[in-house]
């Protein structure tokens, strides 16, 4: 089976926001700088009221969208991720339509988007229990696994605990710093950074080496997953 990523996000406590339609033009144009040089098989789209789809054939591609995106959203704004790792299939002559009343995208289902669905509420529990730092959450789905063993659970478990540490690390960032990283993971050069932000590049060196130096780090190891276990 071919295994895909669906993500779906959320806008955290979106009814306390002053200026809705200004917060949720900003969160798509975030999403859009995000998803750039990202292999993703359908980009960050809106769906019903807050909330937002897209779809990644790669974990890795799915997880670096997620952080990317925490880093970019200015000061006030947040999103929650849900990310399922399952089956995704059309739902054949079914098409959602855009605000315009034009055709749409195909509607799917699919196991993919079940887990999704479970790994986005997972995040909100957690949060509503006081764990306010965490923004993400994985859940794979049995049909994602081949054969009957457990790993796909000590996988899901294993990232999950990075990305627990990831949003936390991302909650104690402040806003210049979260910007910096977003550079950094992005490909920009220090030097690019520095002009961006109006420091030295010897300050975004120091950065990348003392205070984001960890996170990096979590990055380059959530780059080199695979869905674990996932049939070919």
């Amino acid at each position: 089976m071919n295994v895909s990523y669906a993500l779906i996000a959320d806008i955290i406590r979106s009814r306390e926001l002053p200026d809705r339609r200004r917060a949720q033009r900003v969160i798509h144009e975030t999403l859009d700088r995000a998803a750039e040089g990202l292999a993703l098989t359908q980009r960050p789209y809106a769906t019903v009221g807050d909330e937002l789809q897209a779809v990644s054939a790669a974990l890795s591609d799915a997880l670096a969208l997620t952080l990317r995106t925490h880093l970019l959203l200015p000061d006030g704004l947040g999103l929650r991720f849900g990310i399922g790792a399952g089956a995704i299939s059309e739902i054949e002559g079914a098409a959602g339509s855009g605000a315009d009343g034009a055709p749409g995208r195909p509607i799917q289902d699919g196991s993919a988007w079940w887990a999704a669905r479970e790994a986005i509420e997972k995040a909100h529990h957690l949060q509503d229990e006081g764990r306010s730092f965490i923004h993400t959450w994985l859940r794979i789905h049995p049909d994602a696994v081949s054969g009957s063993g457990g790993e796909w659970g000590e996988h899901e478990r294993f990232v999950n605990s990075i990305l627990i540490l990831r949003d936390q690390a991302i909650f104690r960032f402040q806003p210049r710093q979260r910007r910096i990283m977003a550079g950094l993971l992005m490909g920009m050069t220090q030097i690019e950074i520095a002009r961006q932000e109006k420091v030295s590049q010897q300050a975004a060196s120091e950065f990348a080496r003392s205070a984001g130096a960890s996170l990096l780090e979590v990055q380059k190891l959530l780059d080199g997953l695979s869905g674990g276990g996932e049939g070919e």
